[in-house]
């Protein structure tokens, strides 16, 4: 095995978490993968992996090497992939995005890309937690609302503002709020995220930028299911333009305190900063573009 091999049998002894299952996959002997992961600690210098009779785990060092083994490997695939911008885009694109936007925009736009480019696969990951790119290796995230992590470079996709909206029916039940601060005596559904329920919304007033804390019935960590109460009359939601246009076009939504102007909540393609997307990345990017904003596609660096 050269150098590479190597770094890849340690990244799929990781992945499988014993070496008799990597000799499986890979088709070969135990003592030969045994040998492998011998001879890569040989070169390093230190010891990777812990072996007993029952499990294997790393050391502080292998943790450390697996983390750059990683991204070596994926460095590697990405420069032998950008040498050459010709021929069919394959391989994988691991992607996080939050799951009302997920589900209802960006699933269906993945259909269309897939159909130009069958040979591309790509791994979805649904969840209004945002996620470590780097850490859990993923190549690009949609994100949306303000961008806070300077490690990251960010494409803009689309532009959305946010709405307090509920049913017609549950207006006419309750009246609509006049001022942001009447919100207090609503049923105000909310965002629930590990340890930090995003209970307080914000608003702009004279220039001025203030938050009310809201509380109701429910809570949930899926931004569609808030979506699906509030369509249903059961209260209150802040939500995304980008989520609920449709419901607003088609009458199952109503805005309340427009006037109040919530804070943005464009929606972005982002990846780690100083990492150039290979070609199947950027190409999915440049047709999300195409198809979610027309009219604004310049780069923007956080």
């Amino acid at each position: 095995m050269d150098q590479f091999d190597l770094l890849r049998l340690y990244v799929d002894i990781a992945e499988q978490g014993s070496l008799s299952a990597v000799a499986r996959i890979r088709g070969l002997s135990p003592s030969t993968v045994t040998l492998g992961l011998q001879t890569l600690e040989t070169r390093v210098g230190v010891s990777l992996v812990r072996r007993t009779t029952r499990r294997l785990s790393f050391t502080p060092e292998g943790e450390r090497f697996l983390a750059d083994c990683r991204r070596i490997l994926v460095d590697l695939e990405e420069t032998l992939e950008n040498v050459s911008d010709k021929g069919r885009l394959q391989g994988e694109i691991r992607m996080t995005v939050t799951n009302d936007f997920g589900r209802n925009r960006l699933a269906p736009l993945i259909d269309g890309f897939m159909k130009h480019h069958p040979d591309v696969i790509v791994e979805l990951m649904l969840t209004d937690a945002v996620q470590d790119l780097v850490e859990e290796r993923y190549d690009l995230a949609i994100r949306m609302g303000q961008l806070a992590d300077s490690q990251l470079t960010a494409r803009l996709l689309m532009r959305g503002q946010r709405h307090v909206c509920a049913a017609p029916d549950y207006w006419k039940k309750h009246g609509y709020p006049s001022h942001p601060r009447d919100l207090t005596r609503y049923n105000c559904m909310v965002l629930a995220r590990p340890g930090a329920p995003q209970a307080n919304w914000s608003f702009h007033e004279k220039n001025r930028e203030f938050s009310i804390r809201v509380s109701g019935d429910r809570l949930a960590n899926d931004g569609g299911t808030l979506r699906d109460w509030a369509v249903a009359g059961a209260g209150v939601v802040l939500k995304s333009s980008c989520d609920v246009e449709g419901d607003i076009a088609a009458g199952r939504l109503l805005t309340a305190l427009d006037e109040f102007s919530m804070s943005a909540t464009n929606v972005y393609a982002v990846y780690p900063h100083g990492r150039l997307p290979n070609r199947r990345v950027t190409a999915l990017i440049d047709y999300l573009v195409e198809h979610l904003a027309p009219a604004d596609r310049n780069f923007v660096d956080h």
